[in-house]
């Protein structure tokens, strides 16, 4: 990735979800349309606004229908099985508001993107690129 933010990493994943697993792009797409999503990690902030068919990745957006705070640290714990997502919230390394349909949404979103990522042959490399990232995490 030609910069390591992870405004660039977001971008990145949804166009390869998109490419290589369109349905599990579409179907996160159609589940969050027409909500905006307001993510915060390690204080980089970056929008997503979805449509039925589509996700649109912003530098930040007003007004947020779903707000997430965390850090790369806390993603990767979750990703390694080494968090929950609901410990990650219980232990107050993920912060979510929203309304509770919103969030129920988004957490059936993230499940879905997740299906469609573990599906995706370019997802180990996107990974191993996030791992780098600021040198958090140790490599896939």
């Amino acid at each position: 990735m030609p910069e390591a933010t992870f405004t660039t990493f977001l971008a990145t994943a949804f166009a390869t979800l998109e490419r290589e697993v369109p349905w599990a792009y579409v179907g996160v797409a159609r589940g969050l349309a027409p909500r905006v999503v307001r993510l915060d990690v390690d204080g980089e902030v970056v929008g997503l606004r979805f449509a039925p068919r589509a996700v649109s990745v912003e530098r930040d957006v007003e007004h947020p229908t779903i707000a997430v705070r965390t850090g790369r640290a806390d993603i990767l714990a979750v990703i390694d099985a080494e968090a929950s997502l609901l410990s990650a919230v219980l232990d107050d390394r993920l912060h979510l508001q929203g309304s509770p349909d919103d969030l129920l949404a988004f957490h059936d979103a993230l499940m879905l993107w997740v299906h469609g990522a573990v599906r995706a042959p370019s997802f180990p490399g996107l990974l191993r690129s996030f791992r780098g990232v600021r040198g958090v995490g140790a490599a896939a």
